[in-house]
């Protein structure tokens, strides 16, 4: 199952390829991290959905054209990233705003004032609480965001495609390649339960989004996924999971679903995709299979929040 890492590459090089013209042109990137307020009663898809939806709010209707002439905003790249820790399940924001020419830091100001206040508008509008001013909005120099970006721009390889400590997550925070080492480890049926409910909860979500027409100026026409991952050429390609004949049948017997979930999920999720597939069944993926799935039928695909 190679697929999902050869998209990933391919977006990651898009990226890279999009920050080198702009600032060949004389351009510049910034980086913009957009958070919102959560505990642990807040459910993942719901999240997810409104902080994206704020965004386009943020960044739309005559108040952003505005601003954008004024400061020569050209166009910005959005990955989602989500993490999990004391206080819950934390979708958030990483954008890559470009820039005709390098902002001075009383312009800078200018525009964190005024993505704050829609931002915070918008969060608010959807239910939540007002974003805190010092770390619901961030805006910093791009100079290493475009790596960053590219590695989170399909979640699912990030444990892949980074260093290990990156893996680590801030102040008990865990991504969910952590959440699935923990569960390989410890066999905490919490942690099952939230590789349930990403698996669910994160269905259709799109992790890297171009601002309309912006891509289409530097890049040729995207290259959809399906082709993409059956490009014949493996070069860029990685082995994400790799199951035996025996382990094969011994799933497909249980549950045939699996023959088109788990490549569903590999594509979308990446390793982590396949890992929460195989949880559901109780496949041991370490050493399988270590023991028997259950006789009682398979766990929901869509999990809600505990």
């Amino acid at each position: 199952m190679v697929c999902a890492y050869r998209i990933a590459v391919q977006r990651g090089k898009e990226v890279q390829a999009v920050i080198q013209a702009v600032r060949h042109a004389g351009g510049d990137v910034y980086h913009v991290v957009f958070t919102i307020p959560h505990d642990r009663r807040d459910d993942l898809k719901e999240m997810r959905q409104a902080v994206t939806k704020a965004h386009t709010k943020t960044v739309s209707g005559r108040p952003w054209k505005k601003i954008k002439h004024d400061l020569g905003i050209i166009g910005w790249v959005r990955a989602l990233e989500v993490t999990h820790g004391w206080f819950g399940w934390h979708p958030h924001l990483h954008i890559l705003l470009f820039t005709r020419h390098p902002l001075s830091q009383a312009q800078i100001d200018v525009l964190w004032q005024f993505l704050y206040e829609r931002w915070s508008d918008a969060i608010v509008a959807a239910g939540y609480r007002s974003p805190n001013p010092e770390r619901g909005l961030v805006i910093s120099h791009g100079k290493d965001a475009g790596h960053y970006v590219t590695k989170i721009c399909n979640q699912g390889l990030a444990a892949e495609i980074s260093q290990a400590d990156s893996k680590k997550g801030r102040l008990a925070s865990r991504s969910i390649p952590q959440i699935i080492d923990d569960w390989g480890d410890h066999r905490r049926e919490s942690d099952k339960l939230l590789l349930l409910e990403w698996l669910g909860c994160m269905y259709q979500a799109r992790h890297l989004t171009w601002s309309r027409g912006f891509r289409k100026q530097y890049l040729p026409a995207e290259q959809l996924n399906l082709p993409l991952a059956q490009d014949p050429d493996t070069s860029a390609a990685e082995l994400i999971y790799e199951f035996t004949d025996k382990q094969t049948d011994f799933l497909t017997r249980f549950d045939r679903t699996l023959c088109w979930r788990i490549p569903e999920a590999t594509k979308k999720h990446g390793r982590p995709g396949v890992i929460a597939e195989l949880v559901i069944v109780n496949f041991d993926f370490r050493n399988a299979p270590a023991r028997p799935p259950p006789r009682a039928k398979p766990w929901p695909r869509v999990g809600t929040s505990q």
